[in-house]
């Protein structure tokens, strides 16, 4: 019996079946979820994060869905692993225990909330991180006419209803439509807002972008979608696109603003109890050197880069003039309308985004560069406030709120102003007031 007993002892001071007993007991930070996260964002952001905070020796295992990003510390060793599957599966393993972080190409839906209501208030700044964004250019031949579709002239096309240009008002001749052969997070995009279900017209496949975007320089009938970070080669462009509201081109602006509507979120989720690691890492993420790891994965970071000037063509004659030389800030604030914590109230009047979005403004405005420089602020509210007169008065309150705490926070700000239910870039159904109701902010 004792000499069972010792044997016990002595297999876990060796560790089981030849592993060194800390071998077994590493800390790990597990976050699973979304594979266009999983592939390469989230490993290359991982990577950056355990330099900068002192790991060394990092190595990099992959075990099929599993990528294991190995490092040391202090002697300490530490494993970050990265799961692949989906969003729907990332947030079940948050709610069951089995992941610390969650990754995600949208937000929860009511029943996922529902059923992780003991995570806490997932639309908090606090456990809400935006990470990235992406999106969809569709593209087209230089000599097409057309300037821009609308999402359902966009479904009927793709769906193979739309036979001929003349009907988005281009030139006679049939769309030739152009896919990728592989699975793509473009493809997953454009099945989640423009097909919606609708099934796909037969279309060329390509084996690769070089060999699609070759086709649609050489076809004015063509027609093709790629990821917002594709570079286009000379005789492609991408076209305005719009969603029950104005027709928005992928710019630098439009994109970062998510105005453009094929725009979306790359989210990490945590619960209200995250480990501390954890924690680090998607505090980290939302960094300047966690959004520059970002931009080196080839998505689009969420930070502020003023441009310049150019002409206002949109919009009423106030808004032009009011915004006349100003450069616009790339991002639009938005807002919570609901809450899923204990009092049901939402954490912050603004979105997770947003929250940060207002200290990268003042980070901004406090660099050498800007100092003396005046912030213009132009709210805009939903057509579903009941009146013009409502949707006036909610932008108005919007634009007079930001203003004051850009104030508070020592910024000067020249005008204040809404534009009420102007310019709405939905139309007014299903989550039409999250992106109607918002302001813009323009450097003077």
């Amino acid at each position: 019996m004792l000499r069972a007993i010792g044997s016990a002892l002595l297999l876990s001071l060796i560790g089981f079946a030849g592993v060194p007993a800390h071998a077994q007991d590493v800390e790990r930070v597990r976050i699973r979820g979304s594979q266009t996260l999983a592939t390469g964002l989230v490993p290359a952001v991982a990577s950056s994060w355990l330099r900068d905070i002192g790991y060394e020796d990092l190595r990099v295992v992959r075990k099929g869905a599993l990528t294991e990003i190995h490092a040391v510390r202090d002697d300490l060793p530490l494993i970050v692993e990265i799961g692949a599957s989906s969003s729907a599966i990332g947030f079940t393993d948050l709610v069951d225990g089995n992941a610390q972080l969650a990754m995600m190409t949208r937000r929860p839906t009511a029943q996922e909330l529902d059923a992780g209501w003991q995570l806490g208030d997932l639309a908090s700044q606090d456990q809400e991180f935006v990470l990235a964004l992406d999106g969809v250019a569709v593209i087209v031949n230089q000599r097409n006419p057309v300037a821009g579709l609308s999402l359902a002239q966009l479904q009927r096309m793709f769906a193979g209803q739309m036979r001929d240009w003349r009907e988005a008002g281009g030139t006679a001749g049939a769309p030739a439509l152009h896919v990728l052969a592989a699975p793509s997070a473009a493809r997953d995009l454009m099945e989640e807002r423009v097909m919606r279900g609708t099934r796909w017209a037969s279309a060329r496949t390509h084996a690769d972008l070089r060999g699609l975007l070759a086709a649609v320089a050489a076809d004015p009938g063509a027609i093709a979608f790629v990821d917002l970070q594709q570079a286009l080669p000379a005789g492609v462009r991408p076209l305005a696109l719009s969603d029950g509201g104005r027709a928005i081109a992928p710019t630098r602006v439009a994109v970062m603003s998510e105005d453009y509507p094929l725009t979306r979120r790359l989210y990490l989720y945590g619960s209200q109890m995250m480990g501390a690691l954890a924690r680090s890492f998607a505090l980290y993420a939302m960094t300047l050197p966690g959004q520059h790891a970002v931009e080196r994965a080839g998505y689009r970071a969420v930070m502020l880069r003023p441009g310049q000037p150019g002409p206002m063509l949109a919009g009423p004659v106030d808004y032009r003039q009011l915004v006349h030389d100003a450069v616009r800030l790339p991002l639009s604030l938005r807002f919570n309308f609901a809450g899923n914590n204990d009092s049901g109230v939402a954490a912050s009047v603004y979105d997770s985004r947003s929250v940060r979005d207002i200290e990268r403004v003042a980070a901004l405005m406090k660099q050498p560069a800007y100092r003396g420089r005046s912030l213009i602020v132009v709210g805009f509210g939903d057509a579903g406030a009941g009146s013009a007169a409502a949707a006036m008065m909610m932008s108005n309150d919007r634009a007079d709120m930001v203003a004051h705490e850009l104030m508070a926070m020592g910024l000067q700000v020249a005008h204040a102003r809404g534009m009420g239910a102007l310019l709405p870039l939905m139309r007014a159904a299903g989550d039409a007031r999250y992106r109607n109701e918002r302001v813009e902010i323009w450097l003077r």
